[in-house]
């Protein structure tokens, strides 16, 4: 396997891992909606990292999930594939933007910052999704 090959293989790993997390946060942030009651009156990341596993789990996961969707997009780049460079800047854009609601949502409790993290999940999502469905379907016709 040559250095592109590698390239490739390791974008693909990290992209589908980006999607594998986004499942299993989406997961934990349903269960924390319907099942955790955060304490009213604003910022509530000390309760969350001494009451809520789940939350604190949710967060710290998407923590991680920034970091990947750095090196997602810094692979995409040194692969010089452009479908890849824009569907990973995307995943990243959406995923510090659910990031940043989903701060503000423990700051304030608002039910937009809700909507918004939720709708940078499906952003990133999708976002990556697409860059995995770019590959299939080049790979199809180049066969």
């Amino acid at each position: 396997m040559d250095k592109s090959q590698k390239l490739v293989k390791t974008y693909l790993g990290i992209t589908k891992g980006a999607i594998h997390t986004l499942l299993v946060m989406f997961i934990l942030g349903m269960i924390a909606n319907l099942y955790i009651e955060i304490p009213a009156g604003g910022n509530a990341w000390t309760w969350v990292f001494t009451h809520s596993g789940v939350i604190a789990s949710h967060a710290v996961l998407g923590t991680l999930l920034v970091l990947v969707s750095i090196a997602s997009l810094v692979l995409a780049f040194l692969n010089h594939r452009t479908g890849w460079i824009v569907a990973s800047a995307l995943g990243l854009i959406f995923t510090a933007g659910a990031a940043y609601f989903g701060s503000s949502f423990l700051s304030a409790d608002s039910g937009l910052s809700s909507l918004l993290m939720a709708f940078g999940f499906l952003g990133a999502l999708v976002s990556y999704a697409s860059a995995v469905f770019q590959t299939k379907v080049v790979g199809a016709i180049n066969k």
